[in-house]
């Protein structure tokens, strides 16, 4: 019987120099979608120092019933790991949030991703805005 001989290999590794982390500031702000201002894009991300956007919190689309903004859908990334997804609030009165990826365009890139969800508040709030109002019963005007 022959015994078995264990060799060793010696590797050399090049270790890469750990990569600080970044110091990022949060970048917020409200922007009114019309003029009776009633309804609002609000957004908070997290930017490094070239301005460049490292985490999308939220994007959302509120707005004012009886002098209090309610949140009707966002966006988000779940902490900067994800990709770009949507909660959309059923309705006022009901805490349950559809939660979907569908529709959303993928995009490794955050600011991209960032500039298209506004740009599609922008164009579809109407439409958010009708179905909230309606599975809450409510009619504004």
């Amino acid at each position: 019987m022959a015994k078995k001989i264990r060799k060793h290999i010696v590797t050399n590794v090049l270790f890469k120099k750990p990569v600080s982390k970044e110091e990022l500031t949060t970048w917020n702000g409200d922007i009114p979608l019309n003029i009776a201002k009633y309804d609002r894009i609000s957004f908070s991300v997290l930017i490094n120092k070239r301005r460049e956007i490292r985490k999308i919190e939220n994007i959302s689309y509120d707005i004012l019933i009886e002098d209090r903004w309610v949140n009707v859908m966002r966006y988000d990334d779940h902490g900067g790991v994800g990709l770009l997804h949507k909660h959309i609030k059923v309705a006022l009165n009901d805490e349950r949030e559809i939660r979907s990826s569908g529709g959303v365009k993928k995009s490794p890139n955050k600011q991209t991703q960032f500039r298209w969800a506004f740009k599609d508040i922008q164009k579809n709030y109407l439409n958010y805005r009708t179905k909230f109002l309606k599975n809450s019963n409510i009619d504004l005007y």
